[in-house]
């Protein structure tokens, strides 16, 4: 079949008629216009033909033995392959019986012998005209079909990613929660925002949010040593990490206690520094 009418300026034509003579003539009338025609002197020919390279078009004669037209057309009607290509009724029939009866059947127009060469081309470029649009209409809703289904592929994949996300940080915060050792972000100036309930335990409160609440004393490292926070530093500009670095620090009540800490710098895609995160554990008291 042409791919695109309106481009080509031509389409292909199937004339089904038991008379030589008129497929002749009509063929003659439509090569001349550049249209691609064939012929087929029977139904069971045509039928044979058409499963074989269908057309864009069917001039069809009603009148013809062992197979007439409207079987012929109930019959392209009924094969999913073929059932929209239009089919043009050319019948020397010219009762309105005859007529309706080659609409029931699934025929496109009508035309009645003898045909005037006009009226033929006519409807024969008005239904070239109907079947391209219609393959284009089919061929864009394949295609927004095609996206549609994409589209909610892309969605699932998203929810699917969203779900996938949301229970990784549930999973991270309940580690970060029930972790057996201190685990805190402090800003580039070592003001802490985020701690557990481990490390706020360490440094004597009852849980995170109570130690947060007190701006007074997490707003500042609690090294015993001021010189703590400058070692923090060079192993950050040294190592690139911070490892096992021992310190005293206060508690709460302003006892003291020795940790040791770990920590590295997150830094955003330019390299300027975001934060710290770091981990840091009790070291048992010696007598």
């Amino acid at each position: 079949m042409t791919t695109d009418l309106f481009d080509s300026g031509a389409g292909s034509i199937l004339i089904v008629d038991d008379t030589p003579e008129n497929v002749e003539v009509l063929t003659a009338l439509l090569q001349m216009e550049g249209y691609d025609v064939r012929g087929a002197i029977s139904g069971q020919m045509a039928l044979m033909g058409i499963e074989a390279e269908p057309p864009d078009v069917i001039l069809l004669d009603i009148m013809m033995p062992d197979m007439n037209g409207y079987e012929v057309c109930q019959t392209l009607k009924e094969n999913p392959k073929t059932q929209s290509i239009p089919v043009i009724f050319i019948s020397a029939l010219d009762d309105v019986f005859d007529k309706v009866k080659a609409f029931e059947v699934g025929g496109a127009d009508y035309v009645s012998k003898p045909f005037q060469q006009a009226e033929v081309l006519a409807r024969v470029k008005n239904q070239l005209t109907i079947a391209l649009l219609q393959r284009k209409l089919r061929q864009k809703n394949a295609l927004l079909k095609k996206q549609n289904q994409q589209l909610q592929e892309i969605i699932e994949e998203r929810r699917e990613l969203v779900s996938s996300l949301q229970a990784a940080e549930e999973k991270y915060r309940q580690m970060f929660e029930e972790a057996a050792i201190g685990i805190y972000q402090s800003s580039p100036e070592g003001v802490y925002f985020k701690v557990n309930d481990t490390l706020a335990r360490i440094y004597g409160y009852a849980d995170a949010q109570d130690w947060l609440a007190d701006i007074e004393h997490h707003t500042q490292r609690p090294y015993v040593d001021s010189s703590a926070w400058e070692r923090f530093q060079q192993q950050v500009q040294s190592r690139g990490v911070v490892q096992n670095l021992v310190s005293k620090v206060y508690r709460v009540d302003d006892s003291i206690t020795t940790i040791c800490e770990s920590a590295r710098p997150v830094k955003s895609e330019d390299g300027q520094l975001l934060y710290y995160e770091g981990f840091v554990f009790e070291l048992p008291t010696r007598n």
